[in-house]
């Protein structure tokens, strides 16, 4: 018999079991669900000691896991300056600037989040606004979708680029088509200036992981599949017996280091429930708000522009198909419409190849899937795999869905035509390019508006999603496609207890009065980490 259990009382639970669905009290033992209780205030005896905490009639729920997120970016995020609100090139610059003012010459400053398609008139920012403010500092800003990068001259010069640099693999210098000089503005590869950047010491980026991991605690989040550079996955190691670090990771690292992997006999599932290797990220495309997702037709009023894509039909193929006949699972970056037909085809022939997926997972994964084709929707049912969506993304994005890409956007964001398809659903943020919040990620896929009700009918409303459904997606789906289910993503007798507590009830309130939900609590394994209440 335990030693010690924490009977929560007097909340309105919502299991998400469909056996047991619904329960007013909850019995935590070592971290587990031990009992549910339809009463209040129940009667429990045989436990003691025991710990009775008054929840005071709040919503309880699963804890929320965030399928896509950059950990260690988020880390370096909180200490970066952000200048998302900024409405006006102008007034990024005086942002930067005004949080940047006691930092010395000969320094490096970083800003991002700038996001030139609200601004009016929309355009691509210069050096020489940087250059005017900054003239002492090389400067860099990463966008909010992170495919763009914006650098003053003497960044630029730091890393070697002139008129005369040619463009790094899949990636491009804007330069002016007069002089050729280089704008300030480069697209989707970033080597030439993030080498030349000081790096972090480790130590530093630990303090980065454990700040990211409260940071996501506030939110209602225990667990977080991350995409990052292969160093971390070191850091996160060191961290797994750290208890300042209460966050659960699965990890994705870039298929640059695929044949590393299979050297090392590493597959897909590897670990425990605090760090668990995932599989290999790629990439076929860049983004809607850079104009670099890879289009089956131009741009609205670019009829040179189709996107750039990064990779072709023929190494998706070799790479995927390679990966999971050596039992690791791929996540692919795919934006636009034909970086999405081209992944999906390569799915198909390589599961019509028979190759091995690993068990434990749902399958491959495709992750952001912003636009479909037609074409490509009729395939979906014959394919199986993961979406991995960021609702968020369509507060900011659906203004510029509609100018770029125009009656394209019926399929754009398409969560409900993805989850009639078959394909396993789970919801994420991309942080730091979106808001973590998962009330407004759960907004968005419900209502298909933004934060300001529009449009007003929802954009696209035949894909909006039943509120049950999208809380599955960050709940319960989840665990279901890195092999956890047995023990996360509901409240059911003998799972872990990672649950949050929250003001409002997203299931029968309207969405309205919850897209502005607070979690005043955030439990994982039975413990707060986090508490306002």
């Amino acid at each position: 018999m335990p030693d010690s259990c924490t009977l929560y009382e007097n909340a309105r639970i919502y299991t998400l079991d469909p056996e047991l669905p619904n329960a007013r009290a909850m019995l935590v033992c070592h971290g587990v669900v031990y009992a549910l209780y339809s009463d209040p205030h129940p009667s429990v005896s045989g436990w003691e000691p025991l710990q009775r905490i008054d929840c005071k009639n709040l919503v309880l729920l699963p804890a929320f896991t965030d399928a896509h997120i950059h950990l260690m970016d988020t880390g370096k995020h909180l200490e970066t300056v952000d200048v998302s609100s900024a409405r006006s090139e102008g007034e990024a610059v005086e942002i930067l600037k005004k949080a940047s003012r006691d930092i010395p010459p000969g320094e490096w400053i970083r800003g991002a989040r700038w996001v030139h398609n609200l601004w009016s008139p929309p355009h691509l920012p210069s050096k020489e606004s940087l250059d005017k403010s900054f003239p002492q500092n090389p400067v860099f800003l990463f966008s909010k979708c992170g495919h763009l990068l914006w650098a003053n001259s003497l960044a630029l010069k730091a890393a070697g680029i002139t008129k005369d640099t040619p463009d790094p693999p899949s990636g491009n210098i804007e330069k002016d088509l007069q002089t050729r000089q280089p704008t300030g503005i480069i697209k989707e590869n970033f080597d030439l200036i993030c080498k030349e950047i000081p790096p972090i010491p480790n130590f530093k980026k630990i303090k980065l992981l454990k700040k990211a991991a409260a940071y996501f605690n506030r939110f209602g989040f225990v667990n977080v599949h991350a995409n990052e550079p292969f160093d971390t996955f070191t850091l996160l190691q060191q961290l797994r017996q750290d208890k300042e670090f209460p966050l659960n990771v699965v990890i994705f690292v870039s298929a640059s280091f695929l044949d590393r992997l299979i050297a090392a006999k590493m597959q897909s599932g590897f670990g425990n429930d605090k760090l668990r290797f995932g599989g290999v990220k790629l990439f076929v495309d860049g983004s809607l708000g850079g104009r670099t997702a890879w289009m089956n037709e131009p741009y609205e009023h670019e009829p040179d522009n189709t996107g750039i894509n990064i990779m072709t039909r023929e190494e998706l193929k070799e790479i995927i198909g390679k990966a999971n006949n050596y039992g690791i699972c791929t996540m692919t970056h795919a934006i636009g419409d034909r970086a999405v037909d081209t992944l999906i085809e390569v799915l198909f022939k390589i599961q019509k190849q028979n190759v091995p997926v690993p068990e434990i997972y749902f399958g491959n994964r495709v992750e952001h899937f912003q636009l479909l084709s037609e074409n490509t929707l009729a395939l979906l049912k014959s394919v199986k795999g993961v979406a991995s969506v960021q609702p968020v993304h369509l507060f900011y994005d659906w203004h510029a869905a509609d100018q770029f890409w125009g009656n394209r956007s019926r399929f754009a964001y398409a969560f409900h035509s993805l989850k009639n398809s078959g394909w396993q659903l789970v919801f994420g943020s991309d942080s730091p390019v979106e808001p973590i919040n998962p009330f407004w990620g759960l907004y968005a896929a419900v209502k298909r508006q933004d934060l300001e009700g529009n449009p007003p009918s929802g954009w696209y409303p035949e894909e909006i999603l039943p509120v049950d459904e999208a809380l599955r997606a960050y709940c319960s789906s989840p665990p279901c496609i890195v092999g956890e289910e047995s023990r996360k993503g509901t409240l059911s007798l003998g799972k872990r207890a990672d649950f949050i507590l929250t003001d409002h009830d997203p299931l029968t309130e309207p969405p309205e009065v919850w897209k502005n939900s607070r979690v005043l609590g955030t439990v994982y394994a039975g413990e707060f980490v986090f508490r306002e209440f």
